[in-house]
């Protein structure tokens, strides 16, 4: 058994030994577990130009878990290349291309993306809008703000997502007026999504319509609506929060009942912390 595994993992995992020429080949390799083992083991070789070269082709490459993982690898590439070559693939015409290059810019962390991620919002292709709303979450920079309101009524519920994201991500106030209502969209997904950005932004504003949220039919919307109230809630959310001590529906793993215990913990012990300041004030 021991040895079947050790023979598994040996086969998963990148061989010492094998230079850059054998991994290129491998890229190339009709097996799909090969060109995925070759895009993480070409990580290491990603200052070489023809390294990224072939990586950005990967990015192509029918299987989703390629293309993660030759972006994750370009994301993380130093080569001044890169970002050249990552840009001119947003505006090739496969999508797959372009959504998994927008993806490899947001893990690259440079900002000058952000002109033509902005531009790339506005493909015909859902996968590339995802990846391009991501990416400039990711990014930190709100100048994109406008643009990812703009696309909170998209068609989408996939790009809807992932704009509530990162609008939340980047921590604009400007997006609380927009992202309040969706607490009470048709979709739970998207409603969940909300809670926690608003939870990410810290909009004291939001504390109402988060407590309104604890009573949402859909598990992952009152957890995620209890922990945004860890941040922005307040004593008067106490008694809607203890209404959930015996919710035991467990969101990733996690009982909402625990996670409702955490959020009344952290509200009762700040608002001992500003009682006390209050009354270092007056002495």
């Amino acid at each position: 058994m021991l040895s079947k595994l050790r023979n598994a993992l040996a086969a998963l995992l990148p061989q010492r030994g094998r230079g850059v020429d054998h991994w290129l080949e491998q890229l190339e390799d009709d097996d799909a577990r090969r060109r995925w083992q070759a895009a993480g083991a070409l990580r290491s070789h990603s200052g070489q130009d023809r390294v990224i070269s072939a990586l950005v082709d990967a990015l192509g490459d029918p299987h989703p878990g390629i293309r993660r993982q030759a972006a994750e690898s370009l994301g993380e590439s130093q080569n001044p290349q890169a970002f050249d070559l990552l840009v001119a693939a947003l505006s090739t015409t496969n999508p797959r291309r372009r959504s998994a290059a927008a993806d490899a810019l947001g893990m690259l962390g440079d900002e000058r993306a952000i002109p033509a991620l902005r531009k790339a919002l506005a493909s015909r292709n859902g996968e590339v809008r995802c990846s391009t709303a991501e990416a400039l979450g990711r990014l930190a920079n709100d100048v994109a703000v406008p643009d990812l309101i703009a696309l909170l009524g998209d068609e989408d519920v996939h790009v809807r997502h992932s704009v509530v994201w990162a609008l939340g991500a980047l921590g604009s106030p400007a997006a609380v007026p927009f992202l309040v209502p969706l607490l009470e969209d048709e979709t739970a997904l998207i409603r969940a999504a909300a809670a926690k950005a608003l939870g990410k932004i810290g909009a004291p504003v939001a504390h109402l319509v988060l407590r309104n949220a604890l009573r949402d039919a859909d598990a992952g919307v009152r957890a995620h609506a209890a922990q945004a109230l860890a941040v922005v809630g307040d004593a008067q959310d106490l008694p809607t929060l203890r209404m959930l001590l015996a919710d035991d529906t467990r969101v990733f793993g996690v009982p909402i009942a625990e996670t409702v215990q955490n959020t009344i913990d952290t509200i009762m012990q700040r608002q001992a912390q500003e009682e006390q300041a209050e009354v270092a004030e007056q002495l």
